[in-house]
């Protein structure tokens, strides 16, 4: 089910053997606020919401994959955080509470450098990045306000893909 926008990347899943020590790496707990930018059906969601935080957020410019995630939610179990989907543009999104953001190579870095820049601007806390399949890393380097806290390489970690994480200075 391609996405129609020009920067998006195709839709792919990523596996619960290389989501959950992503997530743990991340040490999600009460007072975060998960955010998934292009959760397409919300596999990353239902995982995050297993942990103890405050909620978790997705959100997708494709309507039919937002609609399997919100059914994907409502079906899960073990869930201890309320998940909420919404079906808009990255950009649209109001990021000031968000602590912990999850991206697994959603678009392009047309949109991935201006979509930073918007996160820095509305962050109220610091925040906590997951880049898998990072395929724009060097955007990531041009934001002042971010530093690369650690690297995993897929052929080192036995993931099925590289994931680099960031944080706010």
């Amino acid at each position: 089910m391609p996405v129609e926008h020009p920067d998006s990347v195709h839709y792919a899943t990523m596996r619960y053997s290389t989501i959950w020590p992503i997530l743990d790496h991340l040490e999600l707990g009460p007072g975060d606020v998960f955010v998934d930018i292009g959760s397409g059906k919300g596999r990353v969601l239902c995982c995050a919401a297993r942990y103890p935080v405050d909620r978790v957020v997705g959100v997708d410019i494709s309507p039919a994959f937002c609609a399997a995630a919100r059914e994907n939610a409502a079906r899960m179990r073990g869930r201890r955080a309320p998940v909420e989907v919404l079906a808009a543009p990255a950009a649209d999104l109001d990021y000031s509470d968000a602590t912990v953001l999850f991206m697994f190579d959603p678009f392009g870095a047309a949109t991935l450098g201006p979509l930073l820049e918007k996160i820095a601007r509305e962050r109220k806390r610091d925040v906590r990045i997951a880049y898998a399949n990072p395929t724009h890393r060097h955007v990531f380097e041009r934001q002042s306000w971010l530093e690369c806290a650690e690297h995993w390489d897929a052929e080192v970690s036995g993931g099925e893909h590289s994931v680099s994480f960031y944080r706010s200075r």
